[in-house]
């Protein structure tokens, strides 16, 4: 059995809804599913459906650099935020032993 297919099974699918009076961005057309982004609907096509068109495929690999991107750009934000309070802590060390 696929690993994919074992994660389908152990995973529950979330409940999704939309709220009164509001449009999804973008809807899955094998599940009808709403996102509120057309790339969460081309990650989710990719990840979960198995039957793809041509266009879902490229757009599929566009959505997963856009996100490889997105996570690139977050773990350079929070290593320097790390680096920020290290430098911090440590000047604050280096001045409150000096005292």
């Amino acid at each position: 059995m696929s690993r994919l297919r074992e994660h389908k099974m152990t995973t529950p699918t979330p409940e999704t809804s939309v709220p009164e009076g509001e449009q999804p961005v973008a809807t899955c057309p094998y599940c009808d599913r709403p996102f509120r982004r057309e790339r969460l609907r081309d990650l989710h096509v990719g990840d979960v459906h198995e039957e793809w068109t041509e266009a879902e495929r490229e757009a599929y690999e566009v959505a997963v650099e856009a996100e490889s991107e997105d996570l690139f750009q977050y773990h350079l934000k929070v290593a320097g935020a790390l680096g920020a309070t290290y430098a911090v802590l440590f000047l604050l060390a280096v001045v409150g032993f000096s005292l």
